[in-house]
């Protein structure tokens, strides 16, 4: 077995397409690779971003909710998503975030700034000489500052020794040196737990993170993590076929939900590569009822 391979997607809330499209492909340089919709929810448009060929691994993706309100982040939520650049970028990220009136602020990890709807990230800088696999060519960004995959992200709950078990028995995550920073074996990124600082329950609304989902190599691993999860006692949701990838989703035991997502068979499958994001692209199942989900969509 290939085992817990890094993070595959992280999945959140925007309120407007246009304006999350704007600063995802032309101020941070990313590509949309698939305009879709959220498949159980069709009225509910869902983009994905990443490099150029939408590798697992690099892909932030979002559920469009126009109606959305604010986020209040109060216990048990998913918090910063620290993204790598290479080496020396940060001076070149903080320059560009400025030219686009993006706050941002250096700390002693990196480069932190929000998205349009108040999500936060952090650029970190990559240790080695590591660039971008599939660098994206549709932007001024430069191959050699582009964003090279997600590297971790903070996770805010109210027991943090309950959550670390969680990651450790079921995903076999762990400790690093660091207290509560957590991560595989081939240590190729970190999930980070921290304290929550309020007893009231968290609201979802724009810049909310709906979901983290991590890379496993094949469905066979995906059956294994599920008979694993309902063993330990976890809430198992479901395990079902997305098209472009298989997933199954297991809530922690605050109700986060935790997707495990297969690397195949990929964004290519409804799509010729150099058009990918081009048009509204329905799994198989959703293709007869194509005209209403446009209209759906064109009405939202």
């Amino acid at each position: 077995m290939s085992g817990l391979l890094g993070i595959h997607h992280i999945s959140a809330f925007t309120k407007s397409k246009e304006e999350n499209h704007f600063f995802y492909t032309k101020v941070l340089g990313l590509r949309l690779v698939k305009n879709t919709v959220n498949q159980e929810h069709t009225h509910i448009r869902h983009l994905f971003y990443g490099d150029y060929t939408g590798s697992p691994g690099t892909l932030l993706t979002f559920f469009e909710l126009p109606r959305a309100g604010q986020s209040y982040l109060e216990n048990n939520y998913f918090s910063t998503v620290s993204l790598l650049v290479p080496k020396g970028a940060l001076p070149y990220w903080k320059d560009r975030l400025e030219s686009y009136e993006v706050q941002s602020m250096l700390d002693d990890e990196g480069l932190i700034f929000t998205d349009p709807d108040h999500m936060p990230l952090r650029f970190v800088e990559a240790g080695g000489e590591e660039t971008a696999d599939y660098p994206t060519n549709h932007s001024s960004v430069p191959v050699e500052k582009q964003f090279i995959r997600i590297l971790g992200i903070d996770i805010a709950v109210e027991n943090t020794e309950k959550e670390g078990r969680f990651l450790a028995e079921w995903l076999k995550m762990e400790e690093m040196e660091t207290p509560l920073e957590f991560t595989n074996e081939a240590r190729t990124f970190f999930l980070r737990l921290e304290q929550s600082t309020s007893g009231k329950p968290t609201r979802f609304g724009k810049g909310a993170i709906d979901h983290l989902a991590l890379s496993y190599e094949s469905l066979n691993e995906l059956e294994t993590k599920k008979n694993e999860a309902e063993q330990l006692g976890y809430t198992v949701e479901k395990l079902v076929n997305r098209g472009y990838f298989s997933s199954l989703y297991v809530k922690d035991p605050f109700g986060q939900r935790f997707e495990l997502a297969t690397l195949a068979p990929g964004f290519t499958i409804d799509e010729p590569l150099d058009e990918l994001g081009n048009t509204l692209a329905l799994p198989d199942f959703l293709e007869p009822q194509r005209k209403k989900i446009e209209q759906t969509l064109e009405d939202n």
